[in-house]
């Protein structure tokens, strides 16, 4: 009979990963579940564990897994709800000078809440867009919370950081910036959107919508109709909204 428990240490260690200062230290996240460890290594992300219950269902390419029970995984555990398999791998480095290539990208600022960005990132994956920058002060790409909101998704589009519009501009001097925000000038219908070559999609934070810096350096300019008084959507709904009719008219 294995023993089905861990070192305090090693438990420490991996709690640890539960905040964002000892992810950024590390460079080191975690991935609960059968599907996010089925992401990870289908998407050659390096693991340096595995920990799972006796009972898991695992992917035929895991290995060198260290069972446990489940009291032990309820301690490592992000959420009330014990998962069965819980990955930690390493982050994953994505190179920004792939970025100027593609055709649709999706810039995201401000985004706070990571059920959202982990939504987002999810749709963007489903309709096509190629990247994804988090402008300024989004919240952490590696939260578990984001992870587990893109359901299987989290690696399937590379994702980068950027503070500034200098630097935006600097590395997509091709592409055309449209802005999501409740101005009506220059504005754009999606399917014009999704005839430019090399496009930009801009959304803003949920309390705050578009920066001024953002609008300002914008081409153009879309927003949403909507009916019955309806003020404004989720950001990650409006999203997904956009994303789908970018692909819809995509030509």
């Amino acid at each position: 009979m294995p023993d089905l428990t861990l070192s305090a240490q090693k438990i420490k260690s991996i709690i640890k990963l539960h905040q964002k200062k000892y992810r950024d230290e590390m460079g080191l996240f975690i991935a609960e579940g059968y599907k996010a460890l089925e992401e990870c290594l289908y998407s050659n992300i390096e693991i340096v564990d595995i920990y799972a219950q006796e009972n898991a269902q695992i992917p035929k390419e895991a290995s060198n897994i260290t069972y446990i029970n489940e009291k032990t995984m309820k301690k490592i555990s992000t959420t009330a709800s014990v998962c069965e398999i819980l990955t930690v791998a390493k982050k994953k480095n994505i190179d920004p000078k792939q970025f100027p290539n593609f055709r649709k990208i999706a810039l995201l600022e401000n985004i706070s809440d990571p059920g959202n960005l982990g939504t987002i990132i999810r749709s963007a994956a489903a309709f096509g867009i190629e990247g994804i920058i988090l402008f300024s002060d989004c919240t952490e790409l590696y939260s578990p919370k984001v992870i587990r909101s893109c359901a299987g998704n989290f690696f399937k589009i590379p994702v980068i950081a950027i503070k500034n519009t200098n630097d935006l501009k600097m590395l997509l001097p091709e592409h055309t910036f449209v802005a999501t925000a409740l101005s009506r000038n220059n504005n754009i219908s999606l399917n014009q959107c999704s005839k430019i070559n090399k496009l930009t999609i801009m959304l803003g934070s949920e309390a705050k919508g578009l920066s001024s810096e953002l609008i300002n350096i914008s081409d153009y300019n879309i927003h949403l109709d909507m009916t019955n008084n309806v003020e404004s959507l989720n950001v990650a709904v409006c999203a997904s909204i956009i994303f789908y009719e970018l692909s819809k008219h995509n030509t």
